[in-house]
């Protein structure tokens, strides 16, 4: 018996679709993290967080809400980073192996990918000015224009990974 690549066209094309098959469960799964749960992420946890934040009656308390809000974004971002970093490596494979390919694909996913860095560093900035100032940062201007910057990037992400979904290869 023979191992290696089979000469026979009718394996070689099967072998072909299930590699497809494959690689498009694979990417729906990803993009259904990161938009699915940035949509959880910004309907969900946020609004509930914001509002807690409002009452600033303890200072401890609002220092402790301020930072389960950065924390648990901290913590979506880097499971969808991850999710994103494997939509890359599907439309790489893809690319390598000759499969249908688009290179706006790749370039709207690497986008995501570059807003995600980005939020990381927003996120570590705010974190930083939270544990050095405690309460007194929050609803402050720097404050303020941080969370500002990353509910862009958040809604950028959440385009770009929609138009991901909706838009074919």
């Amino acid at each position: 018996m023979k191992f290696g690549w089979s000469t026979n066209p009718k394996l070689l094309k099967e072998t072909i679709i299930m590699l497809n098959l494959f690689l498009l469960a694979i990417e729906n799964l990803a993009l259904t993290i990161i938009f699915g749960g940035g949509i959880i992420m910004a309907a969900g946890v946020r609004p509930l967080l914001i509002e807690k934040l409002s009452m600033r009656s303890d200072p401890k308390l609002v220092s402790a809400i301020e930072e389960i809000s950065i924390n648990a974004w901290n913590r979506y971002n880097r499971f969808a980073f991850i999710a994103a970093l494997l939509v890359t490596i599907v439309d790489l494979v893809r690319l390598i192996s000759g499969l249908s390919f688009e290179y706006w694909h790749i370039c709207l996913n690497i986008l995501i990918v570059l807003a995600f860095i980005r939020k990381f560093a927003i996120d570590k900035q705010l974190k930083n000015r939270l544990n050095i100032s405690g309460a007194t940062v929050v609803g402050s201007k720097e404050q303020n224009d941080g969370h500002r910057q990353v509910e862009f990037l958040s809604k950028a992400i959440l385009i770009f990974s929609l138009l991901l979904i909706v838009l074919p290869i």
